[in-house]
């Protein structure tokens, strides 16, 4: 009985250590909620995509009006000149408190441009969301939102974490049964 039960127990541990390094992502979603309270996209960015200084250059999902936005290219963006989300290092969970974009969505049939930025004194100044349509000599605006902010943090929990957690519940199950 004590046999089968360190086979299990090792078996437990076997499979949580071995989901422990795939897909090991702790993910940030926030909504984006223009200066009417409306929800007009959201985005999510992986917080271990961080930089020492807390800014993301990527996103795992970032949609605007119903468009997807199509990711900058990785040596165009090195320092954030088409994309970047800034977090506190020090409360990630938080969220973001800065972004600047300049992006096209996938469709490429607009440009989308916006920012937000913290004053010295914290309070949030944005200055909204332009698009433009692509391919014409001079592009005309498309829309403008004035202002924009971000919804609560939804934090999504690692797979491998949770992973762990269901190999404990059912080692506890086991154990229960075999006593």
């Amino acid at each position: 009985m004590l046999n089968k039960l360190v086979l299990r127990a090792l078996l437990s541990l076997s499979l949580a250590f071995s989901f422990a390094g795939a897909a090991n992502a702790t993910l940030i979603n926030q909504d984006i909620i223009d200066g009417d309270g409306a929800n007009i996209g959201s985005i999510s960015i992986n917080i271990d995509d961080l930089d020492d200084f807390g800014g993301a250059f990527k996103w795992e999902e970032f949609n605007i009006l119903g468009f997807d936005m199509l990711a900058p290219d990785a040596i165009d963006n090195e320092f954030g000149e088409q994309f970047i989300a800034e977090f506190d290092l020090n409360d990630i969970y938080a969220g973001i408190f800065n972004i600047a974009f300049d992006l096209v969505d996938v469709f490429g049939l607009y440009q989308w441009g916006g920012a937000t930025f913290i004053d010295v004194d914290g309070t949030v100044d944005s200055y909204g969301i332009t698009v433009n349509q692509l391919g014409a000599q001079n592009p005309p605006l498309v829309a403008y939102i004035s202002s924009f902010s971000f919804g609560e943090v939804t934090v999504v929990p690692t797979p491998a974490t949770l992973v762990l957690f269901l190999t404990a519940v059912a080692g506890l199950v086991v154990r229960r049964k075999t006593l």
